[in-house]
């Protein structure tokens, strides 16, 4: 059994008119969207992450972001500086980065 990393990620979310989402969830509630790394787009890379915002600044949040499957490449949140988009369906709803 693998251990879950977790890792600090700062989220832009995608205004509604944009294609985005019309409310940030709440701090501490639970969220699954697919998360997709910059460079690491193909059917291969497309996983279900977990997300819980700790802090939220308007259109911006801090969240602690893991992955939902034990075979997910974990690795990629011990490296600070990576970009990633949040998924729902085929909508990018946030952008964020590994803090």
């Amino acid at each position: 059994m693998t251990a879950k990393t977790i890792a600090k990620a700062q989220i832009d979310w995608i205004l509604k008119e944009n294609g985005g989402r019309k409310n940030i969830l709440p701090v501490g509630m639970r969220y699954c969207p697919i998360i997709v790394f910059e460079n690491e787009q193909s059917s291969s890379s497309l996983w279900s992450a977990e997300v819980y915002n700790t802090e939220i600044n308007t259109r911006q949040s801090i969240a602690d972001v893991s992955y939902l499957s034990e075979d997910a490449p974990h690795h990629i949140f011990e490296q600070t500086g990576r970009k990633f988009f949040l998924y729902e369906g085929q909508s990018v709803v946030a952008e964020g980065v590994i803090l």
